[in-house]
């Protein structure tokens, strides 16, 4: 391998804000939004050309972790502004209602409109987006971080920001800082290649459990197809088009590395192949799919696993089954362990009926990290925690914590979230109308057309 040597060069500071967001996935924009809400500027600074993450990058067919099942009544887990975005989603004929299955429920939604959602919250917010732009480097002033810069069609530039918040899903910007991570390459959970089918008889599909599906794609494999997963989830938003989680792409038996452009790259195209290979399955082995058509796959790979950043506190498997409280906590999940291993089954640890956990502030502080918080799959935890508390719900929750919080510590505090009253920011989360964890969340009975067998 040859290394060179860069010439020093100097880099334009284009903005300087209170608050900057670095991804603009379901963490980004509620951190986005909550912000630019108490006053403070903010630019928010993605990759893509369009907002939304891994709902509309990925496309995942449902939003998981914004509910809990109690007794078979639904819990309302995360609320505030994810509310907001959920209720603008479903004028835009984005959602519908929730859907109960196995023992949880989530929100099946088209990914489509959720783009425009998002555009039109940053406008009225007063957010300043910038698409295109990858993250290269931190800014460091005083010992902490102090903007980030980026790179992209018009060259390197940067922005100097109070605080920074890193929702970037692979902890980008924490590791840039120096944070502690972890990524157990060998024991990742494997990503998805997500798939839209068009041409199908969903009346067929909606008959089709859980169960009968795995049946019928243990056939295909008895068969001849080599499908690495025989069960996962399959929603239909409209008469003919369903969204396929049902993927599980390696490399060389194992899954990518995440942090490796060469293992990426063959991971997506391999997902893609992977797709022609199951709309072949689903034509001659499931019913309603002898006239599918393969409709697209997901701009990119979906990553459930990459870096995990050491915080100042880091939540494990046993707080998540217990449903652990915590008087800094800022969001409550319920969602499963959901682990994506080796074999054609997904292992589901399911948390008692009834039963969710906080999520602590602390798990959104790098460790020896000033000036940076962080929101979504790369917080503090361990490899089993992590595989619960990932999921788009819950990150719109840690993302409008993020947000607040990095408002107020820029405002009040010169950019130190560790002097940041956490008890006022609770406070502010609950008069924004979240639910924090604390005593019990609203239920409601789900009617008859909301049930839904397992798929």
């Amino acid at each position: 391998m040859t290394n060179i040597t860069e010439a020093e060069r100097q880099t334009e500071i284009r903005e300087r804000v209170d608050v900057l967001v670095v991804g603009g996935g379901s963490a980004g924009i509620a951190a986005a939004v909550a912000a630019a809400r108490t006053g403070a500027s903010v630019m928010l600074v993605e990759r893509m050309g369009f907002l939304g993450g891994t709902l509309t990058s990925v496309t995942l067919g449902s939003i998981c972790g914004l509910y809990g099942l109690d007794g078979g009544r639904v819990q309302r887990l995360v609320r505030g502004l994810a509310d907001e975005i959920i209720d603008r989603l479903a004028r835009r004929g984005g959602a519908n209602a929730p859907k109960v299955w196995l023992q949880t429920a989530s929100l099946p939604y088209h990914p489509e409109p959720m783009k425009r959602v998002a555009d039109d919250l940053m406008e009225e917010a007063g957010v300043a987006v910038r698409f295109h732009s990858l993250a290269v480097e931190v800014i460091r002033r005083e010992g902490r971080v102090g903007g980030v810069i980026f790179e992209s069609i018009d060259g390197r530039w940067g922005v100097e920001a109070g605080v920074v918040v890193d929702t970037t899903g692979d902890g980008q910007i924490a590791a840039l800082a120096g944070a502690e991570w972890r990524c157990d390459v060998e024991d990742l959970q494997f990503p998805t290649t997500m798939i839209r089918f068009g041409g199908v008889d969903t009346k067929a599909v909606e008959k089709t459990d859980r169960a009968a599906l795995h049946r019928h794609l243990e056939a295909a494999v008895a068969a001849g197809f080599d499908l690495p997963r025989t069960a996962g989830g399959i929603f239909a938003f409209n008469a003919e088009v369903v969204h396929l989680n049902i993927t599980r792409v390696d490399v060389d038996g194992r899954p990518p590395n995440p942090l490796s452009v060469r293992e990426m790259s063959e991971a997506e195209a391999k997902g893609r192949r992977m797709a022609e290979l199951y709309l072949e399955a689903f034509r001659q082995h499931v019913p309603g799919y002898a006239n599918a058509w393969l409709l697209d796959t997901g701009a990119q790979i979906g990553v459930r696993e990459s870096r995990r950043i050491a915080g100042d506190y880091t939540i494990d498997e046993d707080e998540v089954l217990s449903g652990a409280r915590y008087e800094d906590g800022i969001a409550a999940c319920a969602w499963p362990v959901e682990e994506h291993g080796a074999d054609r089954a997904t292992r589901w640890v399911w948390l008692p009926d009834g039963t969710f956990y906080q999520i602590p502030w602390r798990c959104l502080l790098p460790k020896g990290i000033g000036g940076l918080v962080m929101a979504g799959r790369c917080v503090s935890a361990t490899h089993v925690a992590q595989a619960s508390l990932r999921v788009a719900g819950t990150c719109f929750a840690m993302g409008e914590a993020a947000g607040i919080g990095a408002a107020m510590a820029a405002a009040r505090h010169g950019g130190d979230l560790r002097a940041l009253d956490v008890p006022a920011l609770r406070a502010e989360l609950a008069k924004r109308g979240a639910f924090l964890g604390d005593g019990q969340p609203e239920t409601f009975q789900p009617a008859g057309a909301e049930l839904e067998a397992a798929r």
